[in-house]
């Protein structure tokens, strides 16, 4: 997006429902005539009552200037400055005014911010930053609190009188550039420091994390690569295993080691061992990956420890694993409504509770039998079938499976027409 003025507009047509369509004048238009505009509060209106939405203050948004150096973001997960979009806070004054009445201001405004407080989230008519652009982007709107001080001293700068405002921050709004910058180059000379050595039998073994590398397409279509530190992984089926390998890094690991899984079911510890079923031969650092089927791990949070049977009853220390339900990424990441509007997903791993699917940042209802109807779900066998909530915004939204607390990977966006 590089028009500021879609912002506004967007609000200003919320506004503008909101007023003609108010339970408080029995859902159609006030008796009286209302402007709604984005123009400086200076400029003087034609209707009896004018609803004034006025951009005043652009700022940078803190949390995302700075996210290129967070932690995530020195492990490839978040990309370099030149690559982020600038990320703006939009800060609106919404005020109300009446030649005749301050009844009608009163009423107008209150209008405003009953409507604004209703769609926290907005909807904005323009695509997300590249790359894999989706459109419709989201914004913010909070009601935030100035001080009587603060809001005096803008009217003054305006030289007009003091009017009953309300002050609001539309968040985080991108303004994207044509085109990515190319990548940096790769490196042509690598330096290498050895440390002294040392024998591993002589050395317990120590765990240091999890990793995986998740690779999945995005709409557009755009290959994405994301390392994940512990690692989600998920059971999956025939060669879609193979992007569910998970690599268990140490030291002072041996090749007879066995790999042990710890899960919490009840609030019990439960120790598996998972070596013949999931650790790949050869030797360390192993890599593990979860078995599809009967021996599938159930979804949640779990650890992976190490035992040597040379030494009964050494057991190394504990590492984060999460296990997640699995999506097929079978056919691209789009997927469209059939004839009578309902998606369908090819699923594993799916416990009976504690499972959450969300289209786009709206949660959808499971129900056990039946069809699924507008904003809901349900799964049967591997197949889960769901119907976007009535009303959705034409446009392109994340599928989100959320297991025991334990995301899926991002790999199917529905197309809703």
């Amino acid at each position: 997006m590089r028009d500021l003025s879609i912002v506004t507009d967007t609000l200003r047509d919320l506004l503008t429902t909101a007023v003609n369509t108010s339970p408080l004048f029995g859902g159609a238009p006030p008796p009286f005539s209302v402007t709604v505009s984005g123009q400086h509060p200076q400029t003087p209106g034609l209707s009896d009552s004018e609803l004034n939405v006025y951009l005043f203050h652009v700022a940078p948004d803190k949390h995302l200037a700075n996210s290129f150096w967070s932690q995530a973001a020195q492990h490839g997960t978040t990309p370099p400055v030149a690559s982020e979009p600038l990320s703006l806070d939009l800060w609106y004054m919404v005020s109300a005014q009446s030649k005749t009445s301050y009844v009608h201001e009163q009423q107008i405004l209150g209008i405003a911010m009953q409507a604004m407080h209703d769609n926290a989230i907005l909807e904005i008519n323009a695509p997300t930053p590249l790359p894999g652009a989706i459109t419709p982007s989201q914004a913010t709107v909070v009601l935030e609190a100035p001080s009587f001080d603060e809001l005096s001293r803008l009217w003054q700068a305006f030289g007009l009188p003091l009017r009953t405002t309300a002050e609001y921050r539309v968040s985080v709004v991108f303004l994207t550039p044509d085109t990515i910058p190319a990548d940096a180059p790769r490196p042509e000379i690598v330096n290498l420091v050895a440390a002294p050595g040392f024998s591993p039998a002589a050395t317990p073994a120590k765990l240091f994390a999890t990793r995986r590398t998740l690779a999945y397409t995005a709409p557009g279509p755009v290959d994405e690569t994301v390392q994940l530190s512990p690692a989600t992984t998920a059971p999956a089926p025939g060669p879609a295993a193979a992007n569910q390998e998970v690599v268990l890094d140490g030291a002072g690991m041996l090749p007879g080691d066995h790999v042990v899984l710890v899960s919490y079911p009840g609030g019990v510890r439960t120790e598996t061992d998972v070596t013949a079923t999931w650790v790949a031969a050869g030797d360390p650092p192993f890599r593990l990956t979860p078995p599809a089927g009967a021996g599938a791990p159930a979804p949640g949070r779990h650890e992976v420890v190490l035992t040597r049977p040379t030494e009964p009853g050494w057991q190394s220390n504990a590492v984060p694993l999460n296990v997640a339900a699995w999506i097929d990424p079978a056919g691209g990441p789009l997927v469209t409504p059939n004839a009578q509007g309902r998606f369908s997903l090819t699923v594993g791993n799916v416990p009976p509770a504690g499972v959450l699917l969300r289209l786009g940042t709206t949660a959808l209802t499971r129900i056990g039998a039946g069809t699924p109807q507008p904003g809901q779900w349900r799964l049967q066998g591997a197949t889960l079938t769901f119907a976007a909530p009535a009303g959705t915004p034409a446009g392109t939204y994340l599928v989100g499976l959320r297991a025991n607390d334990v995301e899926a990977d991002p790999v199917k966006w529905a197309v809703v027409p």
